[in-house]
């Protein structure tokens, strides 16, 4: 076995040595110790800064519409569950009195949830009868199921206070049912 070939070596400023490029203007200072233009840097500086700061302030923006979604849904669930109670208590208050003329149960709900207004619809389904609150911004809407007795009208209302009254009905008059039932008034 023989000794390796020998290493070529490479002159000073001959490029390859990544030092100089051996230009006569470079003052035999090495390439990467060039500085760069200040305005140069500025420009960058603020070009990343500008994307960092739009990123984090999109991703903000998702995640605080996110929460208040859910605080308005977990609200109108908390409202929602107020209020179908409220409608069974009137319920059962109507059926304990056997010649009970009026019942009325003031509900004092809340006018907004998380700052933005809310409807209560009253529905009565094949599954049941049914409190429906909704919001308009951000769109989130919320069902509560309850069960009574006594009919419920159907019917919607803005939400703050409310009452839950028991009427007898009236036979013969066109604007309201013959029969007695429940009504949600705001």
């Amino acid at each position: 076995m023989g000794s390796p070939p020998p290493r070529p070596r490479r002159r000073p400023g001959s490029g390859d040595d990544g030092l100089h490029d051996g230009s006569p203007d470079d003052g035999g200072l090495p390439s990467a110790n060039r500085g760069q233009s200040t305005a140069l840097e500025y420009t960058l500086a603020l070009a990343v800064a500008s994307l960092v700061i739009t990123g984090l302030l999109v991703t903000a923006g998702d995640f605080v519409t996110q929460q208040r979604s859910e605080v308005v849904r977990t609200e109108l669930g908390v409202v929602g569950q107020q209020l179908a109670g409220d409608v069974v208590a009137a319920d059962r208050l109507a059926r304990a009195g056997a010649s009970t003329e009026t019942v009325a149960v003031n509900a004092s709900l809340p006018g907004t949830v998380a700052g933005a207004g809310y409807n209560i619809e009253v529905a009565d389904t094949g599954s049941g009868q049914w409190l429906n609150l909704s919001t308009a911004d951000p769109s989130v809407s919320v069902s509560v199921r309850f069960e009574t007795d006594t009919a419920v009208a159907t019917g919607s209302v803005s939400g703050g206070d409310v009452s839950v009254v028991y009427d007898e009905g009236e036979p013969g008059d066109p604007d309201e049912p013959d029969d007695p039932h429940l009504e949600v008034r705001g």
